[in-house]
Formats: C-alpha cells, sequence, structure tokens
C-alpha cells in the first residue's frame, strides 16, 4: 500500500521567479521537485516566467513592497537590471554589440548603485497589506529562503514576525561575509548585513548549507547549526537519454552551460584562445556555450572568437542530451581575487549534472574555489587551477589522446553523483527536515 506524503506548504522567497523551463533555479526546483506545484508559493522581486511558473502561488513585490516604491519602479524599469543581453538567438550578436555601446555607461552606474547597496537603504522593503494578505491565503506551514541581499533577508524575518510562521534558511555560499564589503559605503552598510545575517539566522529553525565544508564554516563562523544538504538530480533521466551531437562526427565538442557573469566570460575568452592553439596543430574543435545573459562588455570580445557559437539555454529536460553529445564539459569559475574568494565554500551547480552525464569534465578555476577543493577532494574532473590559454591547451590536449585517463574520471564522477547527489537521497533528507518543522509548529 503505498504512503501518502503530507507535503508541507512552502512559502519560497527567492529574488528571481523560479521556472519549469531552464537552468534558472534548478537547485531549488531539485529539492522541491516532488511537491504538488499547489503547495509551493514565491515571493519573488525580477523576472517573469508566463506559463512556465514553477510554484502554483506568486507575488511579485512591486511599488507598495517598497518605500519610495514608485521612483524604484522607474529606474528598475530603465537601466538598472539592464546590465545583461538575454540570448534568444544567435543571430543577436551584432545587435547587442551595438547596444552595448550606447548603454555601457548607464549599465555601469547602474552597476555600481546595485553594487554599492545604496539602493537597499533608500528602497527599504515593506509589508503591504496585498503581500500580507498574500501569505495569509496561503497559509504556508514553513518559510523558505537563501538571503543573497539585504531585502530578501528582511523580508522572511518580517514575515515570520508577522505571521509566526517557521524559517527554513539554506545558503550555496558564503555571501553573509561578502555582500556589500567592497563598496564605497561599506562602513555603513556592512554593520547592517551583519545584524539583518544574525537576526535571520536566529529566526531560522533548520538552517542548510550546500555541502560539508560550507556546514562546518558557517558553524564555526556564525555559531550555529548549519545541516549539509547537496544538489541533487535524477541519474535515471541522464542513463536514459540519447546523446545529441553539436558538431560533426569527427569533429570534437566542448560544451559549457551556465551563467556568463562574475567575470566567467573571461574564462570562455581563454578558453577560445586554447582551442586555437590546437585548431591550428590541426585538430576541429568547436566550443559550444548555453547561456541566459551576456554581460555588454563580454559582447564585443566573444563575438570575435570564430571557435564559439553561443546559444540559449536548453530547457532542463533537453539539457542532458546535449551534455552527453560533448566530449568535453567545461567548468569554469572566475580567476578574479575577489570573485574567487566569495565562491571560496561554493559548488558549482552544474557540477552533479556534468557527472552524470558521463563525460570528462575540465575544471578550470583557483585553487580557493569550493568548486577545485571538491573535484581535488574526490577526484571527478581534470583540473586546471593556473590561468592561462598555454594551460589549457595542455590539458585539452591530454583529455583527447588518454581515453583510459577520460574513462577513470566519467567512472568516478558517477560514483560521486550518486553518492552525493543522487535526488531520492537528497530530497528524502529534505522532506524529512521540513516535515519535521511543520509537525512541530502544529503541535505548538
Amino acid at each position: 500500500m503505498n504512503k501518502i506524503i503530507d507535503f508541507p506548504r512552502v512559502l519560497i522567497i527567492y529574488n528571481s521567479r523560479i521556472n519549469t523551463y531552464d537552468q534558472h533555479g534548478v537547485s531549488i526546483r531539485g529539492w522541491f521537485a516532488d511537491w504538488p506545484k499547489e503547495n509551493l508559493a514565491q515571493i519573488y522581486s525580477g523576472g517573469e516566467v508566463g506559463e512556465f511558473s514553477y510554484s502554483g502561488y506568486n507575488f511579485k513585490l512591486g511599488p507598495k513592497e517598497r518605500r519610495f516604491g514608485n521612483i524604484f519602479l522607474k529606474l528598475k524599469g530603465s537601466s538598472i537590471g539592464q546590465s545583461s543581453y538575454t540570448i534568444t538567438l544567435t543571430e543577436n550578436f551584432s545587435q547587442l554589440k551595438k547596444l552595448s555601446y550606447w548603454s555601457l555607461f548607464k549599465n555601469r552606474i547602474s552597476e555600481w548603485v546595485i553594487i554599492s547597496g545604496f539602493w537597499e537603504l533608500i528602497f527599504k522593503p515593506k509589508l503591504s497589506k496585498e503581500l500580507v494578505n498574500f501569505v495569509r491565503d496561503f497559509e504556508p506551514h514553513i518559510i523558505y529562503c537563501q538571503g543573497y541581499s539585504l531585502t530578501f533577508s528582511w523580508i522572511p524575518v518580517m514575515l515570520n514576525k508577522k505571521i509566526n510562521v517557521p524559517i527554513c534558511f539554506q545558503t550555496g555560499d558564503d555571501w553573509p561575509s561578502n555582500l556589500y564589503k567592497n563598496t564605497p559605503f561599506s562602513t555603513l552598510i556592512r554593520p547592517i548585513v551583519q545584524k539583518a545575517v544574525k537576526e535571520l539566522f536566529n529566526r531560522s529553525s533548520i538552517r542548510l548549507a550546500n555541502g560539508i565544508p560550507m556546514a562546518k564554516e558557517y558553524m564555526a563562523k556564525y555559531g550555529a547549526n548549519f545541516e549539509p544538504l547537496m544538489m541533487c538530480d535524477n541519474l535515471k533521466r541522464f542513463k536514459e537519454v540519447d546523446e545529441r551531437r553539436l558538431v560533426k562526427n569527427s569533429a570534437f565538442s566542448i560544451i559549457y552551460t551556465g551563467n556568463l557573469g562574475s567575470d566567467r566570460w573571461t574564462t570562455i575568452i581563454d578558453l577560445s584562445k586554447a582551442v586555437n592553439m590546437l585548431v591550428n596543430k590541426g585538430f576541429d574543435i568547436l566550443v559550444t556555450v548555453f547561456a541566459i545573459t551576456i554581460p555588454p562588455e563580454a559582447v564585443g570580445e566573444l563575438q570575435k572568437c570564430n571557435n564559439i557559437q553561443i546559444l540559449p539555454n536548453p530547457t532542463h529536460e533537453e539539457l542532458p542530451s546535449y551534455l552527453k553529445g560533448a566530449d568535453i564539459l567545461f567548468l569554469p569559475e572566475s580567476f578574479d581575487s575577489e570573485q574567487a574568494r566569495s565562491i571560496s565554500l561554493s559548488i558549482s551547480t552544474k557540477a552533479h549534472l556534468y557527472m552524470m552525464s558521463e563525460k570528462p569534465i575540465l575544471v578550470y578555476a583557483p585553487s580557493i574555489t569550493g568548486t577545485v577543493k571538491y573535484a581535488m577532494e574526490e577526484g571527478w574532473a581534470h583540473i586546471v587551477q593556473e590561468k592561462g590559454s598555454d594551460k589549457l591547451a595542455k590539458a585539452i590536449l591530454f583529455l583527447l589522446e588518454n581515453k583510459k585517463y577520460c574513462s577513470a574520471l566519467v567512472s568516478k564522477g558517477i560514483e560521486v553523483a550518486a553518492k552525493n547527489h543522487d535526488e531520492l537521497k537528497v530530497r528524502a533528507k529534505f522532506l524529512t527536515r521540513l516535515s519535521g518543522l511543520k509537525t512541530n509548529q502544529e503541535n505548538r
């Protein structure tokens, strides 16, 4: 007899609207994949996904949920938030390059305002009557949040105080240590960040971190208990899908999928130069980048790379077939010192997907990053820890010419994925913790 699972009603408070279409919000979708849609609601700030909404109920923060909200909305609709260009067609490249010239100055100003954190103090969030009614109508058992900004650290706490619903906090990196750290207003904003983080942690009934190292670091740094919970997916859906090649059979295919922001686009430039070195030696290699957006400053440089094609992100269902059609899966992180330090505890959201694809993985990142540490500890990737196209070229050549070594990498990746990222194990743990929190709340 099948046991009927009573899924808690969870209110997700997360900046961008989670969808069912592409890789955006893939980690959250992985943990909540078993949940009935009607048991999920989301409060968000940016992005519309139409029919592809992940949650059954959604509330977008508007002018009424901000101090000076009408001014904020006007700014957001003009230059703020327009610092990247959405990729819909490869033909967009010429248009994007043209746009990047006339809008670059505006984007720089907008980015400065956002990065400085000053806007969070001016346009501080507030609980409107409409927002409170939305939450009360949904009747959540749990508030789930990840923070990453003052706004999305404050709102869960404000609602917790207003309607007395417990909080489950989860983090993917050490943003509390880095948020608005290197800005002209850091002496003003950092104490506010620290106070907001402390209150969020203190009011959270469950605290989760993406991996054991991150959980240990958070416990030591913030004096609160954190439990490790890894990102997950379905091994079977990768195993059963047919590979989809993007190059002719005689050519080699290198694929990267994901964000090009946070200086990550420069690693694609390095990859292009490395591939050129090998092409000059007679190799036929094409790099495919699946991206949602391109930073304006990257457009002109990427356009010069004649061995790279940039395509829209495939759907969640299509992604495994494309990854399996690669000869090498490229997994880079930024070599910028500040960026690298900010992700010293983070594991790439693509790492486990790459492992499940049964293709050799090439990590190109500084040794300080969490992704490199994880790959070194578990042995699921070939690693280049120093920046340089020549080093990348040697690594690519080594992988192309050493099939036995690549097979060993693939086998190790499958082993690690089964051990740490199997959705059945991870989701069961996640559901148990949240269901227990619901039960405790009902018994109070």
